[in-house]
């Protein structure tokens, strides 16, 4: 008997290690396109990836094969699939380790700012990767203690930005060949482990929870990286704790604790019983009204910001005042009285009228302001904007400043005088301010196209289309211009501009980028308001160093990143999910040779012999964000170096048209009617309304930048 016993163990033992073994033997034996296929069965919200499919025109053939369609995310060098770039797609659901393990070459992958939950996946498995980006998603639990033994390869890992808890394994010491670690925003607990990798060179652990003293090999990094460590002393100090205070109770205390809560538990189990019997006939009731309607929250969906949005405007149009008062036709009369005895008021305090700093859309004054239809545009860091529109038809945009309070009134008219009076091609500098001790009124001409960032972003019409590469040369070569002259105009301001972002820089008809809230850096009370200013996300702000002029290059980089890729970045984002980090994303795709990958679809179809000017102007746009300031350059370098590259590429570009036949004066031809064309098609999934209102609009778009 205990022969068939033993054979029957054996046999359960076998069969077991062979239903493990299997999945991994079934991954070795699957083509390319088959475990593509098997990931993309893992991932939920996959309607990014519907250019991932086996057809039967593919047959075989390797996604990486020249006859092969496009594979969205996939890349491929010499034909053999060797990374995976699907960062900012919103998937969800499982990552299958098995699938990945069977892609012989592969050394990179990316699935950073996504909606992936749970504990993470079992990447230790993958022992040949070099780079793997997990960032900015859910995933929760600990790191096993031997994560890092097997990873004798990797050189960059980043985990950052999720909830990963427990220690970090002292296994770290272990991956020998790592060059960059980020854990920072998790919540790892305990010490550090005494080692870190010995060729580590970036290492960030801030914004966690762990405790004890840095050790001294971890030293060699900036005291910022291990920040936001309540209880972890980069040095030991007398006056700060390095370890939490461990108050332990006495038994004969935790014993009563015990049956005191045993007695509440029954005394609430108790009073529970008694009222559900009671209550019982109540909530059928109230389920039965209420479950028809569960589908409540389906309907909901993830909103782009509204200063992306165009709103539609409605029939009956009403038209509010700029400050929030509501004027009709019946009662006009009135309404015209009570805004100018309002204006009045204002005009006859301490805070003055509305003082004009820039007379080139004529001289008006508050009243008039107070008379003017006006519209909502947006609302950002600094306050409300309004669009209104003048009884002498000028039209203007009106931005109601909070937090404006860190100088003096008399300081504060200084300054605005002398931004005032700026002149430059690629500067929309204010018309006139009103100041009020708890509030200001600045006043700017409206310009009708609005930001880039809603031509990039918004509802991709005409004006889209119309941003093709030469286009995009253009505003990146306008931008630096502008950026640099205020560098050299306001060389005394901490940060020059400081609010540099797509949202802020608006665009002429002729696309002729219009910088715009610049040189309010030492008008802003930054302890207030600590987030109104773009230049104070730069690295080394958030690291804890004061805000430089090289903060204002680092936000230039992001522009000329956001023009390149088309992306919007999750560095416009504060303390919210959403956008792709066009930081992370750029510099690791360069290390690993993917630049082809980071481009704009919609100009790299149209214009694939631009490729080398673009990649130049990419290698600008990562230099330009260096987390090393002292590597940054400054913006008069910046702005010369992006000179350089649109001589060059504008020079390409009119030898081409010139070989095509195109007209010598023709910013056209057929790269641009591909662009549009491209546009146009069924894969943007535009319709034609969009693009016919894009191309009326006039005085009801809401598009204008919002800082």
């Amino acid at each position: 008997m205990a022969q068939p016993l033993l054979f029957l163990l054996v046999a359960a033992a076998a069969a077991a290690a062979a239903a493990v073994a299997l999945p991994a033997a079934v991954a070795q034996n699957m083509t390319d396109a088959e475990a593509l296929m098997q990931l993309k069965k893992s991932f939920t919200n996959s309607s990014s990836l519907s250019s991932w499919l086996i057809t039967s025109k593919d047959g075989d053939k390797s996604p990486c094969a020249s006859e092969s369609h496009e594979w969205h995310g996939v890349v491929c060098t010499r034909g053999t699939l060797t990374g995976l770039r699907l960062n900012g797609l919103r998937l969800g659901g499982t990552i299958d380790v098995d699938a990945l393990v069977s892609f012989r070459r592969l050394r990179s992958v990316s699935f950073a700012s996504n909606n992936f939950s749970g504990p993470l996946p079992a990447i230790d498995r993958l022992t040949a990767l070099k780079s793997m980006y997990f960032s900015d998603n859910q995933f929760t639990g600990a790191l096993p203690e031997d994560f890092f033994g097997k990873l004798n390869h990797l050189k960059k890992l980043w985990l950052d930005g999720n909830e990963l808890s427990g220690t970090i394994p002292a296994s770290i010491a272990q991956a020998t060949s790592l060059l960059e670690l980020h854990l920072e925003r998790n919540a790892f607990t305990g010490e550090l482990p005494p080692l870190p990798p010995p060729a580590l060179k970036v290492f960030d652990i801030s914004g966690n929870d762990l405790d004890g003293v840095v050790p001294e090999a971890f030293r060699k990094f900036d005291a910022g990286k291990f920040g936001s460590n309540q209880y972890l002393c980069y040095v030991p100090t007398s006056d700060r704790p390095c370890k939490r205070e461990q108050t332990e109770a006495s038994s004969s205390k935790r014993v009563a604790m015990v049956f005191a809560l045993l007695f509440v538990s029954t005394v609430v189990v108790a009073l529970a019983l008694r009222l559900c019997s009671n209550q019982r006939s109540r909530v059928r009731d109230f389920d039965s009204v209420h479950r028809g309607g569960g589908g409540d929250m389906e309907g909901l969906d993830e909103r782009p910001p509204v200063y992306m949005v165009k709103q539609a405007s409605t029939t009956q149009k009403r038209s509010t005042s700029w400050l929030g008062r509501r004027t009709g036709s019946s009662l006009g009369g009135h309404r015209r009285a009570a805004s100018a005895a309002k204006a009045d008021e204002l005009g006859s305090g301490a805070a003055g009228d509305l003082v004009m700093i820039n007379n080139c859309k004529g001289v008006f004054g508050l009243t008039d302001l107070m008379k003017a239809a006006a519209e909502v545009i947006g609302s950002g860091g600094l306050g409300s904007a309004y669009k209104a529109v003048m009884s002498n038809g000028v039209a203007v945009v009106v931005k109601r400043a909070r937090d404006m309070n860190r100088a003096t009134k008399d300081a504060f008219e200084v300054e605005m005088k002398r931004l005032g009076g700026m002149r430059h091609a690629n500067l929309l500098p204010p018309l006139a301010y009103h100041y009020r001790k708890d509030e200001k009124l600045l006043v700017y001409e409206y310009i009708p196209k609005g930001s880039l960032l809603y031509v990039l972003h918004g509802d991709r019409g005409m004006d889209y289309a119309a941003l093709d590469w030469p286009m995009r040369l253009k505003v990146a070569v306008g931008v630096a211009r502008g950026t640099a002259f205020l560098h050299a105009a306001l060389a005394g301001h901490e940060v020059p501009h400081g609010n540099l972002k797509s949202a802020n820089i608006l665009l002429a008809p002729d696309f002729e980028p219009l910088l715009v809230d610049f040189g309010f850096s030492g008008l802003i009370n930054h302890m207030q308001s600590p987030h109104s200013m773009i230049a104070h996300r730069a690295p080394e702000c958030v690291a804890g160093h004061l805000v430089s002029a090289k903060a204002d290059v680092y936000c230039f980089g992001i522009v000329l990143l956001e023009l390149l890729t088309g992306k919007f970045p999750s560095q416009y984002l504060h303390n919210a999910k959403g956008g792709t980090d066009l930081v992370m994303w750029a510099t690791s795709a360069i290390a690993d040779g993917y630049e082809r990958d980071l481009f704009d679809p919609a100009i790299m179809t149209a214009w694939k012999f631009a490729l080398p000017d673009m990649t130049r102007l990419m290698h600008v746009a990562v230099d330009c964000v260096e987390l090393d300031v002292d590597k940054r350059p400054d913006m008069k370098e910046a702005a010369a170096r992006v000179e350089e590259v649109v001589a060059t590429a504008m020079a390409t570009v009119r030898e081409r048209q010139q070989a095509a036949g195109d007209r010598p004066g023709d910013a056209g031809g057929t790269s641009r009617s591909s662009h549009a064309q491209y546009v146009r098609d069924g894969s943007m999934q535009r319709i034609t309304s969009v693009g016919e209102r894009s191309s009326r609009r006039g005085s009801n778009d809401y598009s204008y930048g919002i800082s």
